[in-house]
């Protein structure tokens, strides 16, 4: 196969990966519709006593009329046959600037040999991006612009850093280092994270994630340091792995319900800091309620349970995403080294 170049696929990375599927509200007057037969109707919801039909990407809000009324696209119902194509038998995304890239079902890190943030995106190495969604950076397209100028070594980090490190390293020489300084008033949060979108499970697949993380003792608690979402759904909805209060680790579906999966009430185990601690989990992805959702923390079960694991049935989890890839603190930055991560679609040995 011929790779796109570093340089082409880093640049392709700002409008492919970023830029599609994240889909707008609708501008124009809503339409008013009859209804879909139940049938065709892809998920029900009701929110805050309001009822809302999904139905070929389209969210309608069933209005007294007994209209449907058009709310929000939700994603391109196309999406698959824009962004995908089939060679015997193996799945590709396609790039407008070369040959199409392979899906991936397995991926690994341990950070090693990498001496900075351009040594871990690019093909070689299977990271496509980087958020760096800061106070000084706040919008998709302030924190694009910031990053490519960085791997172009046009520029330094300005607040929120995302860099192989050797302070940190757990086995090796190198770890990835993550800091985030708190959002500012009027952003829902910030990020400092490591991402690949070219992962690929969807309904009834199983997956297996594996990750070690450092929280110092001094820094704050990041709200999430693992998701695997859908870059196809608007605001990238999935599952991702919450340390509650700065306390407890969970799952949560980030969704329109935004389901989450705790451990049982009176018997929680606490997250340190000031140490390495090994978060591993296995999803059954389902967009009913008969998902699983089992997750371990340095060995001990401490979530066993089942629920909804997928958005809807036509889900594509393709992002992978480690780091600080939420943060809601307000009074001090948080710092979280990551090392030995690792994603696969069969059972893991570690």
């Amino acid at each position: 196969m011929k790779f796109l170049s570093f340089k082409i696929f880093v640049l392709a990375i700002g409008s492919i990966f970023i830029g599609l599927g994240a889909l707008s509200a609708i501008k124009s007057h809503p339409k008013q519709i009859d209804p879909i037969p139940e049938a065709e109707v892809e998920q029900t919801i009701v929110e805050k006593g309001t009822t809302y039909k999904l139905h070929k990407g389209n969210l309608y809000r069933v209005i007294g009329n007994g209209k449907w009324e058009l709310a929000q696209q939700i994603y391109d119902p196309d999406f698959y046959n824009k962004n995908y194509v089939e060679r015997n038998g193996a799945i590709f995304r396609k790039n407008p600037d070369g040959e199409p890239l392979p899906v991936k079902r397995t991926f690994r890190e341990d950070f090693e040999g990498a001496k900075a943030l351009k040594d871990l995106i690019g093909l070689k190495r299977g990271w496509t991006t980087c958020e760096l969604q800061s106070p000084k950076t706040p919008t998709v397209n302030d924190y694009v612009k910031l990053r490519n100028r960085i791997l172009k070594g046009e520029s330094d980090f300005i607040d929120n850093r995302v860099e192989p490190c050797s302070e940190m390293a757990r086995g090796g020489k190198t770890a990835l280092k993550t800091v985030s300084v708190p959002p500012s008033r009027g952003m829902v949060t910030a990020k400092a994270s490591l991402s690949t979108e070219l992962m690929h499970f969807v309904k009834g697949d199983d997956v297996w994630m594996s990750l070690w993380c450092y929280v110092p003792k001094e820094s704050g608690i990041p709200l999430t340091v693992l998701d695997l979402e859908t870059t196809w759904i608007h605001q990238h909805p999935g599952m991702r792995i919450v340390i509650e209060d700065g306390k407890y680790v969970s799952f949560q579906l980030k969704s329109i319900a935004h389901p989450y999966y705790r451990q049982p009430k009176g018997k929680e185990t606490l997250f340190p800091t000031g140490q390495w601690v090994h978060l591993k989990s296995h999803l059954k992805l389902s967009e009913k309620d008969d998902g699983r959702i089992e997750l371990w923390q340095d060995g001990k079960k401490i979530i066993d349970t089942n629920g909804q694991t997928l958005v809807f049935a036509d889900t594509i989890y393709n992002s992978f995403e480690i780091g600080v890839s939420a943060y809601n603190g307000t009074d001090k930055p948080t710092t979280l080294y990551v090392d030995d991560v690792e994603i696969s679609d069969q059972p893991l040995s570690n």
